[in-house]
């Protein structure tokens, strides 16, 4: 009973507002910089959640939030599925992997609010985070500008913050967060704001040809063909949306005729391919790798179509298969790069139907995929899906959970932060007093 209360006192000292808003800028700039900035803020928001005085009334809404119920679902599909795995310590590594989607979602309800100005704020944070990032490789680029062009025609790319892969997702996402800026007229303080904005989410769309990674473009452009139905469908605005798949055509063949990296890589890609099928120097082709993942994720799945063959497990069955079917590629660690066969492998068809029921049933509670940012990130996280195992490794799982949580808290919320917790955002550069949206 005394440590009760003293939890109690404890919470009721605990600005949550103001914890819930720091956990999550630790994340965002964790995600380019510091895996320990990341755990910091996740832990912040779980240690909010339970040392709180209304714990069980978050708890209670928490339940009834069908959207955060569903995201848990996933960690779920891991941890069951790994009741039959015989790897006990690949299985415990998978649920660490999965954690956020086990604590996180209940961590947002203790989130008192989230209104409008804080989120765009928050959103603005990460794009102008991820454009400077996206300048400094390329200034490093234009510095070396013949030995980056060389190794491109090797299958290398330039220098990222982090993994290329997951950073050029995150820079697709940041074109389609300067548009939705663009389109909820956004400015944190001066008109001028807006121009930066536009030029900023142009510059990232270039970037991403010049970067020449497959992931983020093929994200980007699944967006933007997102983007263009939804002017069909929706407005009826059949010139623009032509305009646009025109556009995204012509961006295509422009990069491969003008921009050395984006045709140098392509080459590469065309060139693993070639050798994949002749079965020569697979072992040093990422392509090859992939592709041979790939078709021991459908022979995994075919074999045990029920129950997978458990999340701990799915890296040796894919090892063993590669080692009767593709030696050459045997002892790489690899996992099947697509998210969805990887999961249907590890815990069979209903697995992955709880899987997908998981991360699609956001999109559409409420309505959501009437947002077109939340739409458009879902498209991007997909996509990304099809082509890799996105979700298997920390940055990939934060980056999926923090933008879906702060978009659906934000849906939740009607109201700004009550005045109480103004002069705490204040101090984060989060808040004013003055509207300036």
């Amino acid at each position: 009973m005394q440590n009760r209360n003293i939890i109690t006192l404890i919470s009721k000292w605990i600005d949550h507002q103001f914890i819930g808003v720091l956990a999550i800028l630790f994340i965002l700039i964790g995600l380019l910089v510091s895996k320990a900035m990341m755990s910091m803020g996740m832990i912040g928001l779980a240690a909010s959640a339970v040392l709180n005085v209304n714990f069980r009334k978050n708890f209670g809404h928490f339940l009834r939030h069908q959207a955060l119920v569903a995201l848990t679902c996933i960690f779920l599909v891991y941890f069951v599925s790994g009741l039959w795995s015989e790897n006990f310590a690949w299985w415990i590594d998978r649920l660490r992997m999965k954690l956020p989607f086990l604590l996180l979602p209940f961590a947002a309800v203790a989130i008192p609010q989230m209104g409008r100005e804080l989120y765009l704020r928050l959103l603005y944070v990460f794009f102008i985070w991820v454009s400077f990032w996206a300048l400094h490789s390329m200034v490093l680029y234009a510095l070396d500008y013949e030995t980056f062009t060389y190794a491109y025609r090797e299958g290398q790319v330039l220098p990222t913050p982090v993994q290329h892969i997951r950073f050029s997702l995150m820079v697709a996402f940041s074109v389609a967060i300067g548009a939705y800026l663009w389109r909820e007229r956004f400015m944190w303080k001066y008109a001028w704001e807006r121009k930066l904005i536009a030029a900023l989410a142009l510059f990232l769309a270039l970037y991403l040809h010049v970067l020449a990674v497959r992931s983020g473009l093929l994200a980007l452009y699944a967006m933007l063909l997102y983007y263009a139905v939804v002017l069909i469908l929706e407005q009826r605005r059949y010139l623009l949306a032509a305009f646009l798949a025109l556009a995204v055509a012509s961006a295509g063949w422009m990069a491969y005729r003008y921009v050395p990296s984006f045709q140098n890589r392509i080459n590469y890609s065309l060139y693993s391919l070639k050798m994949f099928a002749r079965q020569e120097q697979i072992k040093d082709l990422s392509d090859a790798r992939r592709i041979g993942s790939l078709y021991a994720g459908i022979a995994i799945m075919q074999e045990k179509p029920l129950t997978g063959v458990g999340a701990g497990d799915i890296r040796d069955a894919t090892d063993a298969y590669l080692k009767e079917n593709y030696p050459d590629l045997a002892g790489l660690e690899l996992m099947p790069h697509n998210q969805f066969l990887l999961v249907g492998a590890a815990a069979g068809i209903p697995g992955l139907l709880v899987f997908a029921w998981g991360m699609l049933w956001p999109l559409f509670y409420r309505r959501a995929w009437r947002d077109p940012l939340f739409a458009a990130f879902h498209v991007l996280i997909l996509s990304s899906c099809v082509v890799e195992h996105t979700l298997e490794t920390q940055i990939g799982t934060a980056f999926y959970i923090i933008f879906a949580l702060m978009a659906l808290r934000y849906f939740d919320e009607e109201n700004n932060p009550p005045q109480e917790t103004m002069d705490w955002l204040a101090l984060l550069g989060l808040s004013s007093k003055k509207q300036n949206l």
